[in-house]
C-alpha cells in the first residue's frame, strides 16, 4: 500500500507512550514504519527505538531527555497527562501543560521542514475561550520556571486543574499556529470524549457521575485506539494543510450540545 501517512523512516517523539491513547498511537506509528522515541514515567512495553523515562513535571528531566533525542524530528505527539486528584493542582498543571510546552519549545528547532505537533486536549477544555483572558497570562510566561511561579502566585486559577490544563493546551495551539506556519510547522490538538484508559477510574473517583456528561450518543466510552488513530492522522501528511485546529472526537456529543439537543448537567 502507498505510504499515505508519510511516517515510513521518519523520526517521531511521543509522550505518555506507556498506556492508553499514547500507547495506541505508538503501536500504530511503529506499524507505519516510524522511528519512535517514547517518553513516559512508566515503562514503555512496545518496541520503540528508544524509551526515556521522563517526568514532565520536572524541567531538569525534560532537559536531560531532549539531549538524548537526535535532530530531524518529523512529528511530536503530546499524550501524557495527570487526571487531577489524587495529584496536586500544581502537579497537574506542570505535567499537562507547562512540561509539554517546555518540551515543544525545546524540540521545535529540531522539527524538520513540514513537521507537525499534535497534543491531546479534552472535551473538558472545549470552552477555553471563556477563560482566555486568564489563560493568555499563563501563555505569556517565558519558560518552565516562570510558568510555575505564575501558577504558584495564582492558585485560584488551578481550582479545576485538569480542565484548565486542557484549556491551556488548546489555546496554546490556537495562539501559535500562524507563527509556526512561517517555519512550515503545523500544530493541532485532539479533544477526546470519555475514553476507556487507565485514567478513567481516577476520573470517576474524582468526578463521579459527572464523568458521563460527555458520554457519546452511542452509549459507550471510546477505546484508546479510537483516539490514537485520529491523533496519528493529525501529524501525518494526510493532514498537511491542517493547522490550528482542535479535532473533537466524541461521536457527536459536542454537536448535540452546540445544537441544544444535549444539556450538560452536573450531578
Amino acid at each position: 500500500m502507498k505510504d499515505i501517512f508519510g511516517y515510513e523512516g521518519k523520526r517521531v517523539v511521543i509522550t505518555g507512550a506507556a498506556s492508553g491513547m499514547g500507547q495506541a498511537a505508538t503501536r500504530l506509528l511503529i506499524e507505519l514504519g516510524a522511528e519512535v522515541y517514547a517518553l513516559d514515567i512508566k515503562e514503555v512495553t512496545v518496541p520503540v527505538k528508544l524509551f526515556i523515562k521522563t517526568d514532565l513535571g520536572k524541567k531538569e528531566q525534560i532537559d536531560a531527555t531532549t539531549s538524548r533525542i537526535p535532530d530531524d524530528i518529523y512529528a511530536l505527539f503530546n499524550c501524557a497527562a495527570l487526571p487531577g486528584p489524587p495529584f496536586s493542582n500544581l502537579d497537574v498543571m506542570l505535567v499537562n501543560f507547562v512540561g509539554h510546552r517546555h518540551l515543544i519549545e525545546t524540540l521545535l528547532p529540531r522539527i524538520s521542514d513540514g513537521g507537525a505537533i499534535a497534543s491531546i486536549s479534552s472535551t473538558g477544555g472545549l470552552f477555553w475561550k471563556n477563560k482566555f483572558d486568564t489563560t493568555k497570562k499563563l501563555l505569556a510566561t517565558r519558560g518552565f520556571n516562570e510558568a510555575r511561579a505564575w501558577l504558584e502566585a495564582n492558585p485560584e486559577t488551578m481550582k479545576h486543574s485538569y480542565v484548565f490544563s486542557k484549556e491551556c493546551i488548546t489555546a496554546y495551539a490556537k495562539v501559535h499556529a500562524a507563527e509556526l506556519a512561517k517555519r512550515n510547522t503545523r500544530i493541532n490538538t485532539l479533544s477526546p470524549g470519555p475514553t476507556e484508559t487507565p485514567m478513567m477510574p481516577a476520573f470517576r473517583k474524582a468526578y463521579g457521575k459527572n464523568t458521563d456528561m460527555w458520554l457519546s450518543p452511542i452509549g459507550r466510552y471510546a477505546t484508546p485506539e479510537e483516539m490514537g488513530e485520529p491523533l496519528v492522522f493529525l501529524n501525518s501528511k494526510m493532514a498537511r494543510f491542517i493547522s490550528g485546529q482542535d479535532l473533537v472526537v466524541d461521536y457527536g456529543t459536542h454537536a448535540a450540545v452546540e445544537t441544544g439537543q444535549k444539556v450538560l448537567q452536573q450531578r
